[in-house]
């Protein structure tokens, strides 16, 4: 049986509070109303006696106790509901349904999210959501809307992922946190947008996100290419061995020594196919696949403390803002003094049948970048270009020197 009466106490509750007046947005309270054949298509049809019949005992049981009057032109069949804003009417229809006045909720939202005390960007976040659940405002795409539950999680996945200090499993991270190993996926799209947001708005896609704080999917490779004597747990790995490259797992990198490596300079590579593809004398190198993850990281600052200062080291990748971000932070997170290769305003007027054109979020990233690469920033915006890492290079001769950068 329909529970007609709760739908019209919940759809009058629903706009009240939705209303500008409910918001502090108008002195006077407007006209809420119910038409009931507009609300319920049975009403006033011969067919669905019955439910006119009840409709009609709901609507005057509901203006004998004062929650509604009847507009002047309601009569059976076309019966309009006007309800009382009266205080104490409507704290009677709160009651009556068990319902939270959605103020109370807000004022009860807001105590709970002065309850996080965190620093860094988790404090961004807290007082982004204080400020607009106290003006009633969306809080998505971040959180579900004054959902307590909802919060508590979303802040054990945040407070988590900045105490995670060692590589980890998706799955084996959300059973840590929440104690479901699949949990986490309900919750990853929300964490994508609060990290975009207020933490780092280059981090390209999910993955990134997580794997920045030492959260993957899958277990992170280091690709590696060069002549290079390595020891793992005692294990000797000749390098010079290997006809082309060799796959070192992230689990090893703590393990790892190095014994050996024949090369004046050391190169990181953003791009897969220029990796296999990239030939220099005296070159060893590293494949970031993309933005680097932390077992890259952990590797160069191993290959530092082995080689110092004896030898150059350079960053190959795409002429574009992502391609600058991943060498600012190769230095900033390894301390390691690259210069870029061939990352430059010859390269871009020797392929500029290659380029491509930038986007508006290219212009407002390269802007940020200005600083260091001004006069190679400033080329690109005003001519309009981009340049993919992998068509530089397909003439042999551009690789038999490194000093080209």
């Amino acid at each position: 049986m329909n529970n007609y009466r709760n739908e019209i106490l919940n759809e009058f509750i629903d706009r009240y509070e939705k209303s500008s007046y409910y918001k502090g947005k108008s002195e006077k309270p407007r006209k809420i109303s119910i038409v009931l054949h507009k609300k319920f298509p049975e009403y006033g049809h011969s067919f669905h006696y019955e439910e006119t019949n009840e409709l009609e005992n709901i609507a005057f049981q509901l203006q004998s106790q004062g929650f509604v009057e009847f507009s002047k032109k309601s009569i059976l069949g076309d019966r309009e509901l006007i309800l009382n804003q009266e205080e104490n009417c409507l704290d009677r229809i709160y009651k009556e349904l068990k319902r939270v006045p959605f103020k109370e909720k807000i004022i009860h939202y807001v105590k709970l999210l002065d309850q996080y005390h965190e620093e860094a960007f988790i404090k961004d976040f807290v007082d982004e959501m204080k400020k607009r659940a106290i003006h009633q405002q969306n809080l998505l795409p971040y959180l579900k809307v004054y959902d307590e539950n909802d919060l508590e999680n979303v802040m054990k996945i945040l407070k988590g992922m900045i105490d995670q200090k060692d590589e980890i499993s998706f799955r084996r991270f959300s059973e840590k946190v929440l104690g479901d190993t699949k949990k986490l996926e309900k919750y990853k799209n929300k964490i994508v947008h609060i990290i975009k947001d207020f933490y780092d708005d280059t981090l390209d896609n999910e993955n990134d996100i997580f794997e920045a704080f030492y959260i993957r999917k899958n277990p992170a490779y280091v690709y590696l290419k060069g002549n290079a004597i390595l020891q793992i747990n005692g294990q000797i790995i000749n390098l010079n061995e290997m006809h082309y490259y060799f796959v070192l797992p992230s689990i090893c990198i703590k393990d790892l020594k190095i014994k050996r490596i024949d090369a004046k300079q050391v190169m990181t590579i953003e791009n897969l196919t220029s990796f296999h593809d990239v030939s220099l004398k005296d070159t060893f190198y590293i494949f970031t696949n993309g933005f680097h993850n932390h077992a890259i990281e952990a590797f160069l600052k191993c290959l530092y403390d082995f080689l110092g200062e004896s030898v150059h080291y350079f960053h190959f990748g795409d002429i574009d803002a992502g391609g600058f971000h991943i060498y600012e932070s190769l230095i900033k997170k390894t301390q390691i003094p690259f210069q870029m290769y061939k990352m430059n305003i010859e390269m871009l007027k020797k392929y500029k049948d290659y380029t491509k054109p930038l986007t508006q979020n290219d212009r407002k990233r390269l802007l940020s970048f200005k600083e260091n690469q001004n006069e190679l920033i400033d080329y690109m915006l005003k001519n309009n270009v981009k340049l993919e890492q992998e068509i530089i290079g397909e003439n042999e001769n551009e690789r038999k020197d490194i000093n080209t950068y």
